[in-house]
């Protein structure tokens, strides 16, 4: 079996109601990598996770398409500086980004999740940036970004906790699944 096939029938099997650990070892060593099928298995919520935790995810959309709308204007603002049509191009860039974000949590896509954890991490050091030129500032900023980071890092754990940090959970060898 392709990787195709098979995630199509990991998806269809929680669907069902079949616990992870379950399908995990129905189709370990169908063609695939028992840590390429790991992560499929784990990458995919159940549906009860998904209907329980639905309203924390529309707050992570909004909050995307919020910070969509500031990088437009932001874009707007410095592409002003290049010409009439740089403006709304970089714009439209730069806005993609967080809608983007907004659409993988929407569609429940943990690469989504794993990707502006990492991101948002790496980039935690330039928030120190002229910080004693703009303390009361950069401290909200900061907050905001610390929030945000340990907001989407406790969703994705209700949605997916079966990842560790970006891998699955992985003990003496062997994948685990919570039920």
């Amino acid at each position: 079996m392709n990787k195709k096939e098979i995630k199509a029938q990991v998806h269809a099997l929680i669907e069902a109601g079949t616990p992870k650990s379950e399908v995990f070892s129905q189709l370990s060593g169908q063609g695939i990598k028992d840590s390429q099928l790991a992560y499929f298995v784990a990458a995919y919520p159940n549906p009860q996770r998904r209907e329980q935790h639905k309203r924390k995810v529309n707050l992570l959309v909004m909050a995307m398409l919020l910070y969509a709308l500031m990088a437009f204007l932001v874009g707007f603002a410095i592409g002003s500086q290049i010409g009439p049509t740089g403006r709304w191009v970089l714009a439209v860039v730069i806005a993609t980004i967080p809608l983007l974000f907004a659409w993988g949590f929407h569609n429940y896509k943990v690469a989504a999740y794993n990707v502006y954890i990492l991101l948002s991490l790496i980039n935690l050091p330039r928030a120190f940036d002229g910080f004693m030129a703009h303390p009361l500032a950069n401290s909200i900023a900061l907050a905001i970004n610390i929030g945000m980071i340990a907001f989407v890092w406790y969703v994705r754990y209700k949605l997916f906790p079966d990842f560790l940090f970006i891998t699955p959970v992985k003990v003496k060898g062997e994948y685990h699944f919570q039920p």
